[in-house]
């Protein structure tokens, strides 16, 4: 089964949001279930509990949360940033994977404060749709 959190880091990896899984662990800015304390910019994704899914014969369709705190060291690149990934996935993105399956933005972007070292956080909820065969 496919992680959809990893598939979706993958591809805001691809437009250009961050680095996910680069050869140098380092560099890598877009985390999932987690928003380590370096760097100082990055993206944490968290999949959690959406509507019920439907079940068919032969399969169910899934319809999880996905929660992306977008931190940045200037509160108006991370508001931007965070934005800019909810204008995205408005009209909704085909992300692929080993399910078929596509997102669309579920909410404005939320300020979330500043964390211990200063750093501005925003929340934006982007909603999954799966096709579990």
């Amino acid at each position: 089964m496919t992680d959809i959190g990893e598939t979706l880091a993958a591809y805001l990896d691809t437009q250009g949001y961050g680095e996910w899984k680069n050869a140098s662990p380092a560099l890598n800015t877009i985390f999932r279930d987690e928003l380590p304390d370096m760097p100082a910019n990055c993206i944490g994704i968290w999949i959690n509990n959406g509507q019920s899914p439907d079940h068919y014969t032969g399969g169910a369709i899934e319809h999880p949360i996905a929660d992306l705190i977008i931190r940045n060291t200037s509160k108006a690149t991370a508001r931007s940033t965070a934005e800019a990934i909810r204008q995205h996935f408005l009209l909704s993105a085909h992300l692929g994977g080993d399910s078929l399956f596509e997102a669309t933005a579920g909410s404005y972007p939320v300020y979330l404060g500043k964390d211990d070292s200063n750093r501005y956080k925003f929340s934006v909820s982007i909603e999954l749709t799966l096709d579990r065969l």
